[in-house]
């Protein structure tokens, strides 16, 4: 990478290492570590964000991608990194209000409006940690520098960066190569820095009104092979649920066809996305 591999101080010559896979097994850092559970139901069937991986997570718009990587970056507890390109700074402050809060996005608004956001500010300054950045276009050159200043912050690479999309990210490729160019990108950074990394992209115009699974084909540009994690998104309005299906998982369940899902609650007016209630236990008889 440009300005990263220079900052974490790699060799020019000699600097590359040639392992047998035992010595492999004890070299791997913070790699392939999961980020702290967030959804037992997704922990449950070896869904995880993996730190030194790329996970794509693909929906139609307003299914609720974003809510579930703020939810993850939020909730985790992890020190990370959030280019949000795709979303304004107010709206995501009301997002991350209402989930810390339970209020609903317009109470939160209307205490913006009323100069009484005391309580809202306090719950999220606990989350400085989490850094935003809510450049429209996605700059590799800023993304760099941002990411180098974060390490000269806090000592350490962020745990998880998300980029929201990565169509908003600058490229020196055409339509869907620039795509293929920023994955590749993206899961070298994740090599370099170690940290989980989580991109958002489209799905292709068939599913586009966001009520049915999207299969690994309904990617928009097709770039499944090289993110280690890529799951697809739909939802039930009526019933406040929405589906993640692990259409790719080298480390867990997964059904390239999404004709297996897990199944969280969801209640957009709050940004609330949860583990499912559990069902009540059945009675025990002597």
């Amino acid at each position: 990478m440009r300005q990263l591999s220079r900052h974490q101080g790699r060799k020019e010559k000699g600097g590359r290492q040639i392992l047998t896979l035992t010595r492999a097994k004890l070299s791997r850092g913070s790699a392939g570590e999961p980020l702290p559970t967030v959804f037992e139901s997704l922990a449950a069937e070896g869904i995880h964000f993996r730190r030194g991986q790329l996970t794509l997570i693909a929906a139609a718009p307003g299914v609720g991608k974003s809510v579930l990587a703020l939810t993850k970056s939020l909730r985790s507890g992890s020190p990370g990194f959030y280019a949000s390109a795709d979303t304004d700074a107010f709206t995501m402050y009301l997002r991350a209000g209402a989930m810390y809060t339970g209020w609903s996005t317009s109470d939160i608004e209307h205490a913006v409006n009323h100069g009484n956001t005391a309580q809202v500010d306090a719950l999220l300054e606990a989350r400085s940690d989490v850094r935003m950045d809510f450049e429209g276009r996605i700059s590799i050159d800023n993304l760099e520098a941002d990411l180098m200043a974060y390490a000269m912050t806090y000592g350490e690479w962020p745990h998880f960066i998300v980029i929201d999309n990565i169509s908003n990210m600058e490229s020196e490729g055409e339509g869907y190569q620039a795509l293929e160019l920023s994955c590749d990108y993206l899961h070298e950074m994740g090599r370099t820095t170690g940290a989980a990394i989580i991109a958002l992209h489209h799905v292709t115009g068939e599913y586009d009104d966001g009520i049915k699974p999207v299969p690994l084909s309904g990617l928009r540009g097709k770039i499944s092979k090289v993110p280690e994690m890529i799951l697809t998104l739909f939802r039930n309005q009526e019933s406040n649920r929405l589906f993640v299906c692990p259409v790719k998982n080298r480390t867990g369940k997964n059904a390239a066809a999404a004709n297996w899902w897990v199944t969280l609650d969801y209640d957009p007016s709050r940004m609330r996305l949860a583990d499912l209630p559990a069902p009540p236990a059945e009675p025990q008889y002597g």
